[in-house]
């Protein structure tokens, strides 16, 4: 069993870095070599504090992120963006709209495919296609696709939504009146007060009102409690072996801890031919955090690595107390632009002991 398998079902981590050596809680003490030591101050060069989710956490300014390396889902919509000018933006759309209206359901009676396009409110930029799910989906199954240009930022967010009003879905309409009623008005002002919370921004902007922050994109509170899902990796060309992945929800808890469940990791890190360099609870500016770290196998062709993760509210995640589980991978324990053992360990606890809750976050 490689190591990557072993941690997804458990969870990994550790740490122990001050004053350029580990905390006594972890042993052995080891002391960095000078050469570590000035490979340290480059690794970490340049800390800037970054908005992830409800949290701010300093990364070096090295490593960046991308649309391509982030994921959020709003309520089960799946939200993504992307910089582009504006023209980019209008021509986007304009392309969009056309394949949407030649695209081609394989029952007849589902066409058109593009069923109805929304322009935004005014003071908005964008628009809202409502579309069949699919082409081999009856189309009482529509999906409202929404665009929105703000701040240089485009952004996309598709809601799923029923309409099965047409007259051939009378009968149906009669045995399952739920499943063949009408949810595109509802969703269609639910998707709009969305879209109105949002905002572009710089990736090292930090926001100060409440609301949820994805690298370029602030999406401020609304009414009520909205269930938050995203993944954010961050990597540095000057370390393509090494990545950060932020992983957060606010709705899904664990039942035991990661500490707890050390016996289980103990015997799945021994067939991975791993071993565990560190684990134990951390206090960070308030929260309460486990991790572990480990060293070991990452990938079933036996390529030896090193992973780190900490869990957050892992047992108590609701609306105010998100989940967050923050990983470290590096591929390969030597070579050039890998970190030491070391190194790693020295700039995972650089950049954990900054995770803070995002002050006016909620």
């Amino acid at each position: 069993m490689n190591l990557k398998k072993t941690l997804v079902v458990v969870a990994i981590v550790a740490a122990g870095f001050a004053g350029w050596r580990w905390y006594s809680y972890l042993p052995p003490q080891i002391t960095l070599t000078a050469e570590e030591r000035t490979n340290m101050e480059h690794i970490l060069q340049g800390m800037t504090p970054r908005c992830v989710g409800r949290y701010l956490i300093d990364l070096p300014a090295g490593f960046t992120t991308g649309p391509g390396n982030v994921m959020a889902f709003i309520n089960k919509s799946p939200v993504s963006y992307k910089r582009m000018y504006r023209p980019a933006f209008e021509q986007k759309i304009r392309l969009r709209e056309a394949e949407l209206k030649q695209k081609q359901a394989l029952d007849p009676l589902d066409m058109p495919f593009l069923k109805q396009v929304y322009v935004l409110p005014a003071g908005m930029e964008g628009v809202i296609f409502e579309r069949n799910e699919s082409i081999s989906v009856s189309d009482f199954g529509r999906v409202l696709e929404a665009y929105l240009y703000t701040n240089g930022v485009a952004v996309k967010i598709e809601m799923a939504a029923d309409n099965g009003q047409a007259e051939r879905y009378a009968e149906r309409r009669k045995l399952y009146p739920a499943i063949y009623s009408n949810t595109v008005p509802q969703k269609l002002a639910e998707l709009t007060a969305l879209l109105k919370r949002i905002s572009g921004k710089a990736e090292t902007d930090i926001p100060v009102g409440a609301g949820l922050c994805l690298p370029e994109v602030f999406i401020a509170d609304g009414q009520g409690k909205q269930r938050e899902h995203y993944s954010v990796v961050y990597k540095s060309p000057d370390y393509p072996a090494v990545k950060f992945n932020f992983d957060s929800d606010n709705f899904t808890h664990s039942e035991d801890s990661l500490l707890e469940r050390s016996a289980e990791m103990r015997a799945l890190l021994k067939e991975a031919e791993g071993r565990t360099l560190a684990n134990g609870r951390r206090e960070l500016n308030g929260l309460y955090a486990e991790q572990w770290l480990a060293k070991g196998n990452i990938a079933a062709r036996g390529e030896k690595g090193l992973r780190f993760v900490m869990n957050i509210h892992e047992k108590t995640a609701g609306p105010t107390t998100p989940r967050l589980t923050i990983s470290f991978m590096q591929r390969g324990l030597e070579g050039d632009s890998r970190l030491s053992e070391n190194e790693a360990v020295g700039a995972w606890q650089a950049i954990t002991e900054t995770l803070r809750m995002r002050p006016g976050a909620y």
